[in-house]
């Protein structure tokens, strides 16, 4: 897991946060995995109890989980906070924060069997019902383990004030390219996302029909949103754990900062070791990307791209333009378009 705070540098300001709810689909009933997949374990913790742990670690709340098969059982696998206690109401288990908010919500989809559609039209209403203060909601999918707390964040960074973002409607995850999970969907877009959700389309057929509202956001160093089908499927992903699990020891959890007294973006372990760095040269109004540099006993284990999108984050953040004098930096802007309109002008390629 990586994370992406906001810049460390003095003039550095807060921008105003968006309030961003979580929606987790965890209807489906599994039948290639021979249980459904949200009661599902990875070293102990149900798929369910992980994907409400991943929104709220990215900063959801409150956070919504559809439940269809077997929705007690996963009602039973999910840990409240220890603010929390779990209740049903209406058919619904909702869990109530002791200052009044509820924390997490249990909707159950009567017509699960129809699909992901069914799943996300029932979310987006009980949202839109409960929740008068929701601005936006994240959405991921229970068999999706892959995914991570620090994509999430990244989604609703982009989405606040001042995150380059914040007039699209919707948001969504790519990787290498491709878009994928999770997904940022603004309140004004939930009913007519919900109209074309129907079997298994979800948020698709919405995404698709109006591209010029949706922005992409590379998360390729974020984990993988490989779906979790077979018992095989479950074994490639408790692996990628634990090779996760060893390269956290080693210090791979990064944070990558600003320090401007180096003129640097440094990532950093979680000891405050660097493991590697962008040299800069801040300019009124842009700054230039000078040097990439992974120290050795770092190299090849993704440090230079958390590094390029941790700072590309950062320099949009503060509405500056780049200069990417970096042949990397200048390559990882051409595999990821969606930080193409950070280039400075002349820096652009041309259109055609």
């Amino acid at each position: 897991m990586v994370r992406h705070p906001r810049s460390t540098r003095p003039d550095a300001t807060d921008r105003p946060a968006v309030v961003v709810a979580g929606l987790l689909l965890a209807a489906g009933a599994g039948r290639r995995m021979g249980q459904p997949k949200a009661l599902v374990k990875i070293d102990g913790e149900t798929l369910a109890a992980r994907g409400v742990r991943l929104l709220a670690d990215g900063g959801c709340r409150p956070i919504v989980v559809v439940g269809g098969a077997a929705a007690d059982q996963v009602a039973a696998t999910i840990q409240p906070s220890e603010s929390c206690t779990l209740s049903d109401l209406s058919g619904q288990l909702v869990c109530f924060g002791s200052d009044g908010p509820m924390d997490v919500l249990l909707a159950r989809a009567e017509d699960w069997t129809e699909g992901i559609g069914a799943s996300l039209r029932t979310g987006l209403a009980t949202l839109a019902e409960a929740v008068e203060a929701v601005e936006a909601v994240v959405v991921t999918l229970v068999d999706q383990p892959g995914l991570t707390s620090a994509a999430v964040r990244r989604l609703v960074l982009a989405a606040t004030p001042g995150g380059g973002h914040e007039h699209r409607l919707a948001l969504t995850a790519t990787y290498h390219g491709q878009p994928g999970h999770p997904v940022l969907l603004r309140r004004p877009a939930w009913a007519a996302v919900a109209a074309l959700a129907r079997g298994d389309v979800g948020a698709r057929a919405w995404l698709r029909a109006h591209p010029g509202e949706v922005g992409q956001i590379p998360c390729d160093d974020l984990g993988t949103p490989a779906d979790v089908d077979t018992p095989a499927d479950l074994r490639v992903a408790a692996d990628r754990d634990r090779r996760r699990g060893v390269r956290q020891d080693r210090g791979m959890e990064l944070t990558v900062i600003d320090n401007p007294d180096r003129h640097r973006y440094e990532a950093r372990t979680p000891d405050g070791e660097v493991a590697g760095f962008v040299q800069y040269q801040r300019r009124p109004d842009r700054i230039v990307l000078v040097h990439t540099e992974v120290r050795p006993e770092f190299e090849g284990q993704g440090v230079a791209s958390t590094l390029a999108a941790g700072t590309l984050d950062d320099v949009r953040a503060h509405g500056l333009a780049v200069v990417p004098q970096c042949p990397y930096i200048r390559a990882y802007i051409e595999r990821h378009p969606a930080y193409a309109d950070l280039l400075a002008d002349g820096e652009r390629p041309p259109a055609g």
